[in-house]
């Protein structure tokens, strides 16, 4: 294919809309599908290369891998050795150890695949991830290592058929990513399958089927209007809370995909003529190295300082990655772009390279993020960002003749007939190693029950933005198998129950994590106690109450634990940026975002706390305290004589469970 300036135009708007949307400079809240418009101009071009070539037979991996690393490798390659120091000097060693497992995946094709095993209930944020944005290019490259397979058997089956094919392919990939956005969203976004489409539109557009067909310059027109109205529109119109992708993404790829097909024909429009103006031109030219060092230079940024980039950091920023992205077109791209090199230099070069970086990832890796960087007194708050790992080892899965249906973890003595249950959400899993540690102390047995985001109570549905529709029925599923478990006699004589009953009971999280939202449904008492349908929070009560009454007639000894206060704006990452950037003190830090005043935590848990001493007054169960812990008449705070003691706004580090382990007393101790 000729060269054409309006595909640089194109790639100027994808990038911007990418760039835009992560450095927050302007209301481009949409501006992730930037990333659709690239996939499709890449299969345009680069499909319709592969097509073109199939079909006269000159179609050769070699030169095709060739042209592949000239154009991708040294620009990447210059990258990521570039993040490396600023990882080494920035990250904690558990965000190192990621960053180490990414360089693998960036250097191997994989990290759409890693990063989506990273996405779920405990992922970490995205400014902690250097190379996030690497995923995109995971898909395209799996795509090219796929589509010159597909290709040359279509031209050898059935070769008039390519358009058909082609067409047949992004049905299917798009029916397969709408699949995937009601049971499993982040693979929807992640996957090669689910975004097969958007490449294979590209390629479809540059099949000679497509290039054969003409239109009025009037038609053209109209629609090359509409088509870069569907291309802008969503930068504007979406949000993070859009579904996408799937059916959401037609609309930039549609119109992308005309506007590579009607751009053949030049000079019938104005956009047009916006597209092939100069400064679009010169952005889309180095659209890929502005694509790479955007996303490192504003993580990196906004790591530093704990994510609060004012505005004159975010234009500095921006002003550097331009600068960063014109050196590395000038003296990167483009030279080796253009240069004649051998096949074994290339092949050779891009080997060396990825030996080298495989090799760095794979000893950070193997070096757990290499915590030793940092000094002792940094180095508490670093542990702290991290200690959130229980000892899971002697954890049994769902699939037993024990428990069926039900994944359960041994506490305390072993050998010995279980006493005693913790069943909980993630609360219980910063918690377990203060409950083991004490019920070895007292030369007790239990096991532990848990699952993320699901409220330990019986016959409830539930739906939760941070989960996702796969863990909401995995919660029922196990809550159902537990109950079953329990109508059996047994060696339990005592069940604590322990959650963040805040979040239940009000639909949401708080502060750091208001985003989440979650619905609790009550099966069997959803209408019980009104004459219409209950509201969130005494739905949740409802629940609890019932399961707590069912436990007690069942002849459980009931216990609940109260919940630890919420810290709405701390987490231990946080704290550490900010101390390690040498923007405040420890102090400092805590008095701003560590600590919260006790009418808060009071007013936040006030529907919960209702429920629990409704239950404690009637005598189903004994309320186990835990604001005592942490709070004193005027504030609750994250931090303790150990140093910090909670993680993240609502869960605990594991080295605060063995402080507290006390509070677990009442439940072991024999009766």
């Amino acid at each position: 294919m000729t060269y054409r300036r309006d595909i640089d135009g194109l790639r100027a708007i994808a990038v911007l809309a990418v760039v835009l949307y992560h450095f927050g400079l302007s209301s481009t809240s949409g501006g992730y599908v930037g990333v659709d418009i690239f996939f499709v101009i890449s299969g345009y071009l680069i499909g319709g290369n592969i097509i073109d070539e199939t079909t006269s037979g000159t179609f050769s991996y070699i030169q095709f891998y060739l042209r592949r690393i000239k154009r991708l490798f040294p620009a990447v390659f210059i990258l990521s050795l570039a993040t490396i120091p600023f990882a080494w000097w920035l990250l904690l060693p558990e965000d190192f150890w990621s960053y180490g497992k990414s360089l693998v995946a960036a250097t191997t094709f994989l990290p759409n695949v890693l990063f989506y095993r990273d996405t779920g209930y405990f992922s970490t944020d995205a400014i902690t991830k250097p190379l996030l944005h690497t995923w995109s290019l995971g898909v395209e490259e799996q795509f090219y290592i796929c589509f010159p397979i597909v290709m040359r058997l279509i031209v050898q089956v059935a070769p008039k058929l390519t358009a058909s094919l082609l067409f047949l392919i992004c049905i299917v990939s798009l029916g397969f990513a709408q699949r995937l956005m009601v049971v499993d969203p982040p693979a929807a976004f992640y996957w090669l399958p689910a975004r097969a489409w958007e490449l294979a539109l590209g390629a479809l557009v540059a099949s000679p089927t497509f290039r054969a067909l003409s239109l009025g310059v009037s038609v053209r027109r109209l629609i090359t209007w509409l088509a870069l109205a569907a291309l802008i529109i969503p930068v504007f119109a979406y949000s993070d809370s859009t579904p996408f992708p799937g059916a959401t993404a037609l609309p930039p790829c549609l119109g992308t995909a005309w506007l590579l097909w009607s751009g053949r024909f030049p000079g019938i429009s104005v956009p047009a003529s916006w597209l092939e103006a100069k400064p679009s031109v010169f952005i889309g030219r180095i659209s890929y190295s502005l694509y790479l060092w955007h996303w490192p230079a504003y993580m990196f940024l906004a790591y530093y300082l704990s994510g609060d980039l004012t505005w004159p950091f975010r234009i500095g920023g921006l002003a550097l990655v331009f600068g960063l992205a014109t050196l590395s077109w000038r003296f990167v791209e483009q030279p080796i772009r253009s240069r004649r090199i051998s096949i074994f230099t290339a092949y050779g070069g891009a080997l060396v390279g990825s030996v080298l970086l495989v090799s760095i990832g794979l000893l950070i890796w193997r070096l757990n993020g290499v915590p030793e960087r940092f000094s002792n007194s940094t180095g508490i708050l670093a542990a702290a960002a991290s200690d959130f790992r229980p000892d899971w080892t002697r954890c049994v899965s769902k699939d037993n003749s024990a428990w069926p249906g039900v994944a359960y973890c041994p506490i305390g003595i072993q050998g010995t007939p279980p006493t005693f249950l913790i069943w909980g959400d993630s609360h219980m899993r910063s918690l377990h190693d203060g409950a083991d540690n004490l019920a070895q102390e007292l030369g007790r047995s239990g096991i532990v029950v848990w699952a993320a985001g699901c409220m330990p109570a019986f016959d409830i549905t539930k739906r939760e933005s941070a989960a996702g529709p796969r863990a909401d029925d995995e919660c029922a599923a196990q809550n159902a198998a537990l109950k079953s478990a329990l109508k059996r006699a047994g060696s339990i004589k005592k069940i604590l129950l322990l959650g963040r009953w805040s979040y239940y009971f009000e639909g949401r999280g708080l502060g750091v994590d208001k985003q989440n939202l979650i619905k609790i449904t009550n099966a069997v008492s959803n209408e019980r106690q009104s004459g219409g349908a209950l509201d969130e929070a005494a739905r949740t009560g409802v629940a609890l109450r019932d399961t707590v009454h069912w436990l007690k007639s069942a002849g459980y000894e009931v216990y609940v634990l109260e919940q630890m206060p919420e810290i709405p704006n701390y987490s231990a990452r946080k704290l550490f940026q900010a101390v390690r950037s040498g923007q405040y003190d420890v102090q400092h830090a805590i008095a701003l975002f560590g600590t919260v005043p006790r009418a808060e935590v009071d007013a936040r848990q006030r529907q919960a706390n209702e429920v629990l001493d409704q239950i404690a007054k009637d005598g189903s169960a004994q309320i186990l305290q835990t604001h005592q812990l942490f709070c004193d008449a005027e504030k609750c705070s994250a931090w303790s004589s150990w140093g910090p003691a909670y993680f993240d706004n609502n869960h605990l580090t594991v080295t605060t469970s063995l402080h507290i382990r006390n509070v677990f007393l009442p439940l072991m101790r024999p009766n």
